[in-house]
């Protein structure tokens, strides 16, 4: 059966999309069989994995396909009368990517219009069938569209919004990952967090069951956070010859303070909120996953800013890009210093190896 992973904060701008398609490729290669949900209206996780950068690009691909995207794929039990008959047809369509295990089911920016509904039926008593089964219709149609396909594993790109759809696919997932960026914003996010999650366990409890219109009787659980889009130092060209070039890369100064400020409210009061509602995987599980940094830090990835926008127009991730893909030339593309090599072939090589750890830790715990 396919495990179901959220990645969520309400907060915007953590590289949200962007680890979602890094972290599903790897899974990916990895041999694991993946399909990633572009959940946000936003649809930027379409956007990147397919290549699609402006408006008619994206028109053309839904009436390529037929409407087959997430939107018109549960319009019809919602009973919306202008979804597509293909949609009607053939509900479990999936789009292949150009790696061969991987899959998404794209965004539709209608599906923000299927929160009034949901918002009702959350606050109904639970008992009414035609309401009960718009909280578990997310559920119900990613379960059976991951078995009709072979799925192993799910990503979901859920938007950052503390929305009643949103509710429901957190409430729908195995396990969930919280991405931050170490800064005040985040801060604040993580107290809110802390009192959000468990008010959402707590509010679904009566919409959990058996049948294939419930949600899952089990909450969620958080495999840890990763931090995103911090700086770190590096070492220049005109560095002198006594510098240790061979220690590892440090995080600047001011997104350390913030990261262990992060840490400290994590551990100190959203990990204990959690295990109150067994919405947390074990610590020594973790730690035996997660052989290096603090408890529930998944994983630190660096700004690759520089690399992004190439990433983006070639619908490959950071990992992949080969010199050709960039024009890089020169010290550019790659320069050495005391027998180390620096520059953009460094950095690839360094975010292979960052996402080849997180999707390591991610199957050992799931």
């Amino acid at each position: 059966m396919a495990k179901i992973i959220s990645l969520f904060n309400h907060k915007g701008g953590v590289s949200k999309t962007t680890t979602v398609f890094h972290l599903g490729w790897k899974l990916a290669s990895q041999g694991k069989k993946v399909l990633m949900i572009d959940a946000d209206p936003q649809c930027n996780l379409t956007g990147l994995t397919l290549g699609l950068d402006d408006y008619n690009s994206l028109l053309k691909f839904y009436e390529n396909k037929n409407n087959t995207d997430i939107f018109n794929s549960l319009a019809p039990i919602f009973e919306f009368s202008d979804v597509s008959i293909a949609s009607k047809e053939n509900p479990h369509a999936i789009t292949p990517t150009s790696n061969p295990n991987l899959f998404i089911l794209a965004g539709n920016i209608r599906f923000s219009e299927l929160d009034i509904q949901i918002a009702t039926a959350l606050t109904s008593s639970g008992t009414i069938p035609i309401l009960r089964k718009f909280v578990g219709a997310f559920n119900s149609f990613v379960r059976k569209i991951a078995e009709e396909n072979g799925i192993d594993i799910v990503i979901v790109d859920m938007s950052p919004s503390v929305s009643s759809t949103n509710h429901c696919i957190f409430m729908s997932s195995d396990y969930f990952i919280i991405p931050v960026s170490p800064d005040f914003y985040c801060y604040q996010a993580i107290d809110s967090l802390s009192n959000v999650l468990p008010k959402w366990a707590k509010d679904i409890e009566k919409f959990k069951g058996e049948s294939e219109d419930d949600l899952p009787i089990g909450n969620p659980k958080m495999l840890g956070f990763i931090t995103q889009n911090y700086r770190i130092y590096t070492v220049g060209r005109t560095a002198s010859d006594t510098e240790d070039v061979t220690a590892p890369k440090k995080m600047s100064k001011v997104y350390q303070d913030w990261l262990d400020r992060i840490n400290h409210i994590l551990n100190t009061k959203l990990v204990p909120e959690l295990q109150k509602k067994d919405m947390i995987v074990e610590e020594a599980l973790f730690q035996e996953s997660v052989t290096y940094g603090d408890a529930y830090h998944l994983s630190g990835i660096q700004n690759f800013s520089g690399l992004i926008p190439v990433s983006q127009a070639t619908a490959k991730p950071i990992f992949e890009l080969t010199k050709t893909d960039g024009n890089w030339t020169g010290a550019r593309w790659k320069w050495k210093k005391n027998g180390k090599e620096y520059g953009i072939k460094n950095n690839i090589e360094e975010a292979n190896m960052v996402y080849n750890n997180l999707a390591e830790a991610v199957i050992k715990m799931i």
